[in-house]
């Protein structure tokens, strides 16, 4: 809804399939704003990661403080930047939110060898300045939030180059871990309006493929392991009448040779 409102996607929808990021975007941050902080963003936020401990303490602390419908929204903020796709704020943090979904990072240097912040064109070191502009004396933190593997890869392009400003908190988080974070809530309690909108974010980020791999569950995984043989038994019991032996005779020289050499 946000995505057609915004002009991202064309009243005939003939624009679609090039504004799936945006409509992504819109579909689960436009719904999870309707619950309080602590019912519904507060689970998406403990999920990100940041490459220093102190700055992942701080920020769990800040989000542990935050309750209700204090945060201000504003999708896809324009600014000499560029256009980021999600701003929330208060009185004390803005928080820059840049969402991928099938497509990478827009903009990239052509020259490895920048790491001055102020001269980079890499699309999260733009941000980046943006944020540091919006702060205001608040805490700036500049979220990348993607499937698992784009997200990976962008971290690890990014950790070793210092192209993101210094005053700004860089975090990673992937729609995965958001979807693990979400099916751990205990619905129990909640007002059915609440229940539906967690269902339906869950529903809308398992549609995605956004599944995570738990590992395997099944039975024969839950076994004691002995030094004794495993039974097999089959529902099908093998008799000399279901036992079937190839009929050819295997004939020298027509499936084998034997060399004597």
């Amino acid at each position: 809804m946000l995505a057609e409102i915004h002009n991202k996607i064309s009243q005939t929808g003939s624009n679609l399939s090039d504004r799936l990021e945006d409509k992504l975007t819109g579909d689960f941050f436009g719904t999870i704003r309707y619950l309080p902080f602590e019912l519904g963003l507060k689970h998406v936020f403990v999920t990100v990661e940041f490459s220093q401990d102190q700055i992942k303490k701080n920020w769990l602390k800040f989000i542990e403080e935050q309750k209700g419908y204090i945060v201000q929204w504003e999708f896809w903020h324009r600014g000499e930047e560029g256009e980021i796709d999600l701003l929330i704020s208060n009185d004390k943090a803005v928080i820059g939110i840049e969402v991928k979904y099938l497509s990478g990072i827009s903009s990239e240097d052509q020259d490895d060898g920048i790491q001055d912040y102020t001269e980079s064109l890499n699309q999260l070191a733009r941000y980046s300045r943006m944020m540091e502009k919006l702060s205001n004396g608040r805490e700036a933190y500049l979220l990348f939030l993607a499937p698992y593997e784009m997200m990976n890869t962008v971290k690890k392009n990014i950790d070793n180059r210092s192209i993101i400003s210094p005053s700004v908190k860089l975090g990673f988080m992937c729609w995965q871990d958001i979807l693990e974070s979400l099916k751990s809530l205990n619905l129990d309690g909640l007002e059915i309006g609440q229940q539906l909108i967690l269902n339906d974010l869950q529903a809308l980020l398992t549609k995605k493929g956004f599944i995570r791999f738990n590992g395997f569950n099944s039975k024969i995984f839950n076994q004691p392991i002995t030094r004794t043989a495993y039974s097999f038994n089959h529902e099908d019991s093998i008799s000399e009448g279901t036992w079937a032996w190839p009929g050819k005779i295997i004939e020298e020289d027509v499936f084998y040779v034997y060399n004597n050499d």
